[in-house]
């Protein structure tokens, strides 16, 4: 068997739920990533590769298990698997031919080409004639992560590709001279899994071309919203629908910021974002009016704002403490 493309893919996390999110969204998104999978294996390749975290946990349903390994048999074509934190206790005993574990009992699978391995491989008998690519799922950064591996433990070795799972984004980085890819998850489950999620497509014939190939899904956005420029609730309302009108297929959460005016509190309750699913954070204050509020009489706020302006503290300063406490004299969270 000659490889001339792979693909490379981790954290399908197929049976995850948000459970955030409204039930009736929960279940259209796991039929979306569901039908999302045949991108995967509809791609022009010779193998795949799964590097860890194939299911979220080993309570996933029988539809999904049935409905993934159907794709892998109907692929024909091997498929390659390391296990991950979440399914180190799953069941691969049944499971098509042509889904292969990689681990210490079975350690390398290879081909007329490329040879592939798995942590637990004797790497004393690397065939440096052919491409080699080792698979793996963990953390290569932090060192206090339950889940790290020591990548230098394997850059010094002869292999031409670190495949890797674990990370929830694509990260393509060179250690010691080795091409090391997260290839992220392949769909979104939360607003920290922002950005495009996908596989990755290597070109073996084109000495390892690498591409980061998204699968076409909602995005999880946050957005970031400064009330300060507008008059008012219709103004803000108007701003929005322009805004949303290009989002309306995604998950998003606005985060609204920026001062209003003493007696005009926008109400976000009472509108429509009309899309998919949007969720607002409230972090917007009272702009504060120095002025006004030092001739107050028998006023605290007035004796604090004489007290910071008689202090020998620069100007920048003042303008600091006096903001900090005048959002605590009204309740409002501090602008730290």
């Amino acid at each position: 068997m000659i490889i001339n493309k792979i693909v490379h893919c981790a954290d399908l996390h197929l049976g995850a739920k948000n459970i955030k999110l409204p039930l009736d969204k929960q279940k259209i998104l796991s039929q979306e990533h569901l039908e999302g999978l045949k991108e995967i294996f509809l791609s022009q390749s010779d193998i795949v590769l799964i590097c860890g975290d194939l299911f979220h946990s080993k309570t996933v349903t029988r539809k999904i298990m049935t409905f993934f390994f159907n794709l892998v048999k109907n692929y024909q074509k091997p498929v390659l698997y390391v296990s991950g934190n979440h399914d180190e206790k799953f069941d691969f005993s049944l499971v098509p031919s042509n889904f292969i574990v990689l681990n210490r009992q079975n350690a390398v699978f290879k081909t007329e080409n490329v040879d592939f391995w798995c942590k637990e491989g004797d790497f004393s008998l690397i065939d440096k004639n052919k491409k080699n690519i080792l698979l793996l799922h963990g953390e290569i950064k932090n060192k206090l992560d339950n889940d790290y591996v020591d990548i230098n433990e394997f850059t010094n070795l002869p292999f031409d590709y670190i495949a890797l799972g674990h990370e929830h984004s694509f990260l393509l980085k060179e250690f010691a001279g080795k091409v090391v890819v997260y290839s992220g998850a392949a769909f979104a489950n939360g607003f920290d899994e922002c950005g495009q999620k996908g596989f990755v497509s290597i070109d073996v014939a084109k000495d390892l071309d690498i591409k980061f190939l998204p699968i076409l899904q909602r995005e999880f956005k946050i957005m970031h919203f400064d009330i300060s420029p507008f008059q008012n609730l219709n103004q803000i309302k108007l701003r929005l629908m322009q805004i949303m009108s290009e989002e309306k297929n995604n998950l998003v959460r606005i985060i609204f910021e920026g001062y209003y005016e003493e007696g005009y509190k926008p109400d976000f309750k009472i509108i429509d974002f009309s899309n998919f699913y949007c969720e607002y954070i409230d972090n917007t204050k009272l702009k504060l009016d120095f002025q006004k509020y030092k001739n107050e009489q028998l006023s605290f706020k007035a004796e604090f704002i004489k007290l910071v302006e008689e202090s020998n503290l620069d100007e920048n300063m003042k303008n600091q403490i006096l903001t900090l406490g005048l959002e605590a004299l009204q309740g409002d969270e501090l602008s730290i």
